[in-house]
């Protein structure tokens, strides 16, 4: 298993997330963090295994509830989806290249381009 982190922008107001806060941003409960007004969610499509590592680890949901989550949410009018991406490097550039940006991948590819604001427990 992999050890999956939330990304931001380094220039991100925020600094850090715990683990209760990453579950709240990622199921749309929030929409904002300390030191950034918007966020915009960036996820990875259901075939990455970093995808169902994060969902697992951070949501504590399966992909199947997570998915079926979303289509409520997504029903009901009371939040969007996290744009999804199909990969890691994916991911790591357009959080690097949006400033309002959070999303996750695996550990092993973060860089300076990203900074850390999670890493799932």
């Amino acid at each position: 298993m992999a050890e999956v982190v939330i990304i931001a922008h380094p220039d991100a107001g925020a600094d850090e997330l715990n683990a209760k806060t990453a579950r709240k941003l990622f199921l749309g409960k929030i929409t904002s963090l300390p030191g950034m007004n918007t966020v915009t969610l960036v996820s990875q499509t259901d075939t990455s295994p970093t995808k169902a590592e994060f969902t697992r680890k951070v949501t504590k949901k399966t992909l199947t509830q997570f998915k079926s989550y979303w289509s409520r949410m997504i029903f009901s009018g009371k939040a969007a989806p996290p744009r999804e991406l199909a990969s890691d490097d994916e991911v790591k550039a357009y959080v690097a290249s949006h400033a309002d940006a959070v999303g996750y991948i695996d550990a092993g590819n973060v860089d300076d381009s990203v900074k850390v604001l999670l890493r799932a427990p």
